[in-house]
Formats: structure tokens, sequence, C-alpha cells
């Protein structure tokens, strides 16, 4: 996803992810939440159905929406993800198992 700077990809990102949450027609109960936090890799164990009830607010506790780190949920047999990476000059969406 390209825009002509950060703040635009990370709303092209943010507008593109709700939109593929609304097109899930069948998800899994459980998964895991990727995030970043200073040196580490958090992965928490979340009801997909609640992340995407939620998914404003999870972007902005994530720090998603200011442009630290990616967003990755993945189901516990990675048979269903979706995940957006920052690249070095825009955001790649990644989604699997849909």
């Amino acid at each position: 996803m390209h825009g002509n700077h950060y703040r635009e990809h990370i709303e092209k990102s943010e507008q593109m992810l709700k939109e593929m949450v609304k097109k899930v027609k069948i998800t899994p109960t459980q998964g895991r939440l990727l995030f970043f936090r200073d040196h580490e890799i958090e992965a928490l164990l979340v009801n997909v159905g609640e992340v995407f009830s939620h998914l404003n607010q999870l972007l902005e506790q994530t720090k998603f929406s200011t442009g630290y780190g990616d967003f990755l949920l993945v189901a516990e047999d990675f048979r269903f993800g979706l995940c957006i990476e920052r690249t070095e000059y825009y955001y790649e969406l990644s989604i699997w198992g849909l």
C-alpha cells in the first residue's frame, strides 16, 4: 500500500485491514496478536472476534496507528492470518486462510 508519506501508509493500511475484517466469513475462535514492545515481540492469546470488534482500540494500543510496528493476527495453527508489514517505502498486506 503506497502513499505520499508514512501517515498516508498507515491510514491506507488501517482502511484496508478494516475492509478485510468485514469480508472474513469464518474465523478461528482464538489466535495470537503479535506486537512489538521495546526490544521484544509479544504474542497474546486473543479471541479473534473480539479483535475484530475492538480493532480501532487495538491499533492504538499496539501503536500501529502511530507507525510503530506491524499488525499480525494469526490462528494458533497458522491456517488463518492477517498481516500488515512495514517495509522501507510502503506497507504490505498479507492474508491467508479466508
